[in-house]
């Protein structure tokens, strides 16, 4: 067991009377939906309970910590490793934005180098969970969850001054499938069918709400649908679009108040994407709306230098170097604002969402050939993005070091 777990902020209105995880008892989904993997891999690692117990056991070099609980009551932990920055600023980040000095935000602390991730804000994204759970194998051990070794990450651990990691922000969504991983169903045209039912939800037998549809409602009215997929918590709110500016649901809360206690130079948002064509994992463009020049330069200088390791590594679509590290112009599906373009709102933070394929099923490449996509193959994406993303961190310094930049 973790030596301690510390508890950041536990409000009455987080733990509703009860609590239910078995969305077989509460929803008609299609049995066949939910047919598990036939062999389910050591290191695949996402279930609540899976993920729960793995931290609470597990984490010895760093701390655990219970943030809070969700809409659903269920609890919502983060791992964090080094030290937070301490003491304050004189100003608020918008305050501090508008005289180009970070530092007048964060204190004295504020030149430390802060690296957060989250994943599972959908909570049947798994791939995101997946990530972050073997990277705190390899913070912790030197390995990942299948036995490999990662020395350059593990290095990460006492290199960056700060690490803060959720593994799963949204465990309501996550508990409403009951299955720890998809069968895989192939590269058809209507493999992905069953994964997007998982996550947006469904009307009657089987028929998809659909992607970006599924935004549309919010709340979602949980008897209005066959079944409202992984996106929401357990009041019906998909809190990537949350009422930011008015009552936020718990889950965001907690996100929100670890952004502004941590003040992280990158962020992460981990997702999990549907798209067949160009399936590959990715660093989307942000709603630019939310970012200052220097954020939008440095997400570029940032997009090339993650892309390049993804690239040489086999997780693009090409071995084209010129091609697959040219930031995107569009940002398709992300609208004028949603929780990532508020973290980097809200504390100053490169805030980036990160998509990455389904191990439900496989894409194809622009010629129509299947992606060769593999369990093993999303794990080793997923680590090298967040090693390429920390040691962007440590080789070009923080938003303290960025805002000076031309």
């Amino acid at each position: 067991m973790n030596r301690f777990v510390r508890i950041l902020a536990v409000l009455p209105f987080f733990v509703p009377a009860a609590c239910t995880s078995d969305a077989t008892d509460e929803f008609n989904i299609p049995e066949e939906y939910l047919a598990e993997a036939e062999s389910i891999p050591p290191y695949w690692i996402a279930s609540t309970s899976e993920v729960n117990d793995y931290i609470l056991n597990n984490v010895h070099k760093g701390e655990v910590e219970l943030l809070g609980h969700s809409a659903g009551g269920r609890p919502i932990y983060a791992v964090t490793y080094g030290t937070p920055r301490s003491g304050s600023g004189t100003t608020t980040y918008s305050g501090a934005s508008s005289i180009n000095r970070i530092a007048a935000y964060r204190g004295p602390d504020s030149g430390k180098k802060v690296y957060m991730a989250i994943a599972a804000v959908h909570g049947f994204e798994l791939e995101g969970i997946v990530g972050i759970v073997n990277m705190i194998s390899v913070l912790e051990t030197g390995k990942d969850l299948s036995g490999q070794p990662w020395p350059e990450l593990e290095a990460m651990r006492d290199s960056l001054d700060r690490i803060v990691l959720v593994p799963i922000t949204n465990p309501d969504g996550r508990d409403r499938v009951p299955i720890r991983m998809e069968k895989f169903r192939g590269s058809g045209p209507d493999a992905y069918l069953v994964h997007e039912y998982l996550n947006t939800g469904g009307l009657d037998h089987g028929k998809l709400i659909g992607w970006p549809a599924c935004k549309e409602y919010n709340p979602v009215d949980f008897s209005a649908v066959e079944f409202p997929g992984s996106y929401p918590n357990d009041n019906g709110i998909n809190i990537m679009h949350d009422d930011f500016f008015g009552t936020v649901q718990p889950e965001t809360r907690i996100v929100l108040d670890l952004a502004r206690r941590e003040n992280p130079d990158i962020l992460l948002n981990m997702h999990t994407g549907v798209s067949r064509y160009d399936y590959f994992i990715e660093v989307c463009r942000p709603c630019l709306g939310a970012y200052s020049p220097m954020h939008v330069r440095v997400w570029e200088q940032f997009y090339r230098y993650v892309h390049t390791d993804l690239t040489l590594g086999g997780f693009r679509g090409t071995m084209d170097l010129a091609k697959e590290t040219a930031p995107k112009l569009e940002h398709t599906g992300t609208g004028a604002m949603n929780l990532t373009s508020v973290l980097s709102y809200h504390c100053g933070a490169l805030a980036v969402t990160v998509e990455d394929g389904s191990h439900g099923y496989t894409g194809v490449y622009q010629d129509g050939s299947p992606v060769n996509h593999t369990p093993e193959k999303i794990l080793n994406a997923e680590l090298t993005l967040h090693q390429s993303s920390m040691r962007f961190l440590l080789q070009n310094g923080g938003v303290d070091v960025w805002e000076k930049m031309e």
